[in-house]
């Protein structure tokens, strides 16, 4: 009865253990998931740029917005790279920004 007793707390010990571990592997890979997010809507937005002229107003402000948004983000990311990220959006942001006021100067 005593080996059945140390065994079963073994197995237990080993259960809760693999599940800490499961827990922390899963949580890590949200993190890095989470991370990567804003770098999908990163290339979405700026990959409008060449298709600005011929998006509507609306449009080009949805993108705008979403940059806006998406600057906080990052901003907090520690992607040895955000520095160029940043520039990259706000040179975005601006394009859309001049485009939204060539249309509305020339009253398309």
């Amino acid at each position: 009865m005593k080996n059945t007793r140390v065994t079963l707390n073994s197995i237990m010990n080993s259960i809760a253990s693999l599940a800490v571990a499961t827990a922390l592997i899963l949580s890590l890979a949200s993190a890095a998931a989470a991370a990567e997010a804003w770098k999908t809507t990163f290339e979405d937005v700026c990959s409008k740029v060449d298709a600005s002229q011929a998006l509507s107003i609306k449009e080009l402000e949805t993108l705008i917005e979403r940059a806006d948004k998406l600057l906080p983000e990052i901003q907090k990311s520690e992607d040895p790279a955000k520095k160029i990220y940043l520039k990259r959006l706000k040179s975005c942001r601006n394009i859309f920004e001049f485009t939204i006021d060539s249309k509305k100067s020339s009253g398309k």
